[in-house]
């Protein structure tokens, strides 16, 4: 089974009718467009149910909890970041440096964020959901586990001889201790880490980790 279907412990079973795929990605489409406009006050079913159109036992049908829709689409965007973030690794060269890695994967990094604009809004309320929800918010981490492979192969490509060689353990466990630096930021609403001061940090530690 795969981790994300894994994570994803309270969506029900896959729509298998047209119709009904089609009002799980209605319900989807009206959440992510509550979050896009920074509607955080307006995370309920009701509201949910107004704006998508569908009752408040259609929502129920699909998801055992409202926060569920939400939960499923902080998902699906870490999902897609970390495919995102695969390539980099894919298409990294030989004769690159880990430094040259790392600003590649830090500057990824922060582009996500930008892109979804308030995300550090956004992350904190998802996040305290899908803590809530899982009980065991570490699993979140296990996403970053699909990294190992990538890196273990650039160990072996290596040409720059700045790649530090590691066990696939090590190389999961420094990932993890990696993307919990880079999102302290965006989920603890007190931390004053100045953005660009953070992105430099982050290099700076990636590059620690993984460098001889």
């Amino acid at each position: 089974m795969k981790i994300m279907d894994t994570l994803i412990g309270s969506y029900k079973k896959k729509p298998k009718q047209d119709r009904a795929a089609k009002t799980e990605q209605d319900l989807l489409h009206t959440a992510n467009e509550i979050l896009d406009r920074g509607d955080l006050d307006d995370l309920s079913a009701k509201a949910l149910s107004i704006k998508s159109g569908y009752s408040v036992g259609v929502i129920y049908k699909y998801f055992n909890k409202y926060e569920d829709i939400f939960i499923k689409i902080f998902l699906n965007k870490i999902d897609a970041h970390f495919k995102e973030v695969e390539q980099i690794y894919i298409d990294h060269q030989p004769h690159e440096t880990v430094d040259e890695l790392f600003i590649k994967v830090v500057d990824h990094g922060f582009s996500f964020q930008e892109k979804y604009g308030k995300l550090q809004n956004k992350l904190i309320p998802l996040y305290r959901f899908f803590v809530r929800r899982h009980k065991t918010p570490e699993d979140l981490h296990k996403v970053t586990d699909r990294l190992a492979p990538f890196t273990l192969v650039l160990q072996q490509k290596d040409r720059s001889n700045t790649f530090k060689n590691m066990s696939e353990m090590e190389c999961i466990l420094k990932h993890r201790a990696f993307d919990h630096y880079m999102r302290i930021p965006f989920i603890d609403s007190q931390n004053k880490f100045n953005t660009n001061e953070h992105k430099a940090s982050c290099i700076e530690f990636g590059v620690l980790l993984f460098s001889k």
